[in-house]
């Protein structure tokens, strides 16, 4: 135990410096836990201040919105209800998260907190012996229930367990944790029935509507994500908002990262320029408006796996002309195809030079070519015939392992906009399909939402593959390769 030596009046006064302070609080009990210090910057104190505040009745509700990453939930949830056990056993938490495994492992981490040794000797706290489970577990005093805990995901099942009681002072909260997924935020029902919770069902869980309050913690993710009605007023309750954005001062000669340590300000930069829509949403609490131009993302389908009717596959590639900072990327694709919709596959984008985007290319068909004998047609391999497409098409046509793979130049005779208005009959009807989850998911949605006929946008290359992947499969007559046999 760490202060296994130290005299009563030193535990006292251990004691009160941590009911005094949330921050001490938790770095006591994660030393104690994890036999490593907890690392403080200075957001956590002002998360701290925050929460106390709520404690203390000065805040009613909260909202938190911060970069992932940065220890909200160990801070914010786990050590916030430890140390209000801590104060006082009366205490009813429902937390909801948008995980029911991630709400369940908080919800035991708390229990792991109170039935360490260093709590116990601080603050004597007794489980009931039936309080077992991981998600719903309370805390028993003079042979009676006091407070306790209530897990579960955001679409769970909540009726019949209330935050808090009916009395002045705190006495519990209702603890809602990033509870919409990041891989959700691009289903319009998805993100409906997670506010229609909220807004409605969470609400009426608190016992007290004037003394039990609500502190919603989560990175933003999505204009009309939860945090987004919280802060319009439309779960009835006024909140105060705490912002913390990952890079402070953007565009000033002051910036920088918002803990160095952690994520520095040059990774972030560079998803800034990789990813716009995940850097404003997820990092400076500013999503922008997706779909709001010309594609509409809830206009994708989502597939888990690719159906057994697929039969054709389709390779779509966009090259860069340069690799500078703010030129392009180049773009390797593969579709899916069974007739009716086409499966975006797999998406690689990155800045290569000549070399290295032909070793990827190559490398790329050959991972996703069918092994003879297959019921599967390649269609063909759609690059571009301009700059650094028209080197690619002669370098592939020579390598003497895909000679038999139709490499096929492609003319783009018309703008952007006007091809992309060409194919946006087929995204309104839900003919593309995407996985429901895949690392380059966020990032490929996130391009399509923010094309603008403006041409506001930064980026638009994965709008590009995707285009042509919709013309040469699902346009009447708009197919430019002949495919190849592999039976």
């Amino acid at each position: 135990m760490l202060f296994a030596k130290a005299t009563q009046a030193e535990r006292d006064e251990i004691r009160r410096a941590c009911e005094a302070d949330l921050l001490t609080f938790t770095a006591v009990m994660f030393r104690a836990r994890m036999a490593q210090p907890f690392l403080v910057n200075w957001h956590h104190e002002r998360i701290a201040d925050a929460l106390m505040a709520v404690y203390r009745g000065e805040v009613r509700n909260l909202c938190i919105n911060m970069p992932p990453g940065g220890t909200k939930t160990e801070l914010a949830v786990i050590h916030f209800m430890a140390w209000c056990f801590a104060r006082s056993p009366y205490c009813r938490f429902l937390h909801l998260s948008g995980s029911d495994e991630l709400a369940s492992l908080n919800s035991s981490t708390v229990k792991e907190i109170i039935e360490l040794e260093e709590f116990q000797a601080l603050w004597p706290t007794t489980l009931r012996s039936d309080s077992r489970a991981k998600k719903r577990w309370n805390i028993e005093l003079d042979g009676k229930t006091a407070g306790g805990v209530y897990a579960t995901s955001t679409g769970g099942q909540v009726t019949g367990f209330r935050a808090g009681y009916i009395r002045h002072g705190f006495s519990g909260a209702i603890l809602i944790d990033d509870p919409l997924k990041s891989d959700d935020i691009w289903s319009q029902a998805k993100r409906d029935a997670a506010n229609r919770k909220l807004t409605g069902t969470i609400r009426s869980r608190r016992a007290s509507s004037e003394h039990t309050p609500i502190i919603l913690i989560m990175q933003r993710l999505h204009e009309d994500d939860p945090a987004s009605h919280a802060l319009a007023g439309d779960f009835a309750a006024e909140f105060t908002h705490l912002e913390i954005q990952g890079v402070q001062n953007e565009g000033t000669s002051e910036e920088c990262s918002y803990w160095e340590a952690k994520e520095s300000l040059a990774s972030m930069l560079e998803l800034k320029e990789r990813d716009p829509y995940t850097f404003y949403a997820q990092y400076q609490q500013r999503p922008t408006p997706p779909g709001g131009a010309m594609i509409k993302t809830d206009w994708i389908q989502r597939y888990v796996s690719l159906p057994e009717s697929l039969h054709t596959l389709l390779f779509v590639m966009d090259t860069a002309l340069k690799t500078a900072e703010r030129n392009d990327f180049s773009v390797l694709s593969v579709w899916g195809f069974d007739g009716v919709g086409v499966y975006a596959m797999d998406v690689e984008r990155n800045k290569w030079e000549a070399p290295d985007l032909l070793a990827q290319a190559v490398a790329f068909l050959t991972r996703y070519r069918p092994r003879r004998p297959s019921m599967l047609k390649v269609r063909g391999v759609l690059i571009e015939d301009k700059a650094s497409g028209t080197g690619l098409i002669q370098s592939l046509r020579r390598d003497e392992a895909l000679r038999d793979m139709p490499i096929i130049p492609v003319q783009r005779n018309t703008d952007k906009v006007s091809r992309v208005n060409d194919v946006l009959p087929f995204l309104r009807a839900g003919r593309l399909f995407v996985p429901e989850s895949a690392p380059w998911l966020a990032a490929y949605l996130g391009e399509l939402a923010a094309f603008s006929p403006a041409m506001t946008h930064r980026h638009d290359d994965q709008v590009d593959v995707t285009v042509d992947a919709l013309n040469e499969l699902l346009q009447v007559g708009g197919g430019v390769s002949q495919g190849m046999d592999l039976s």
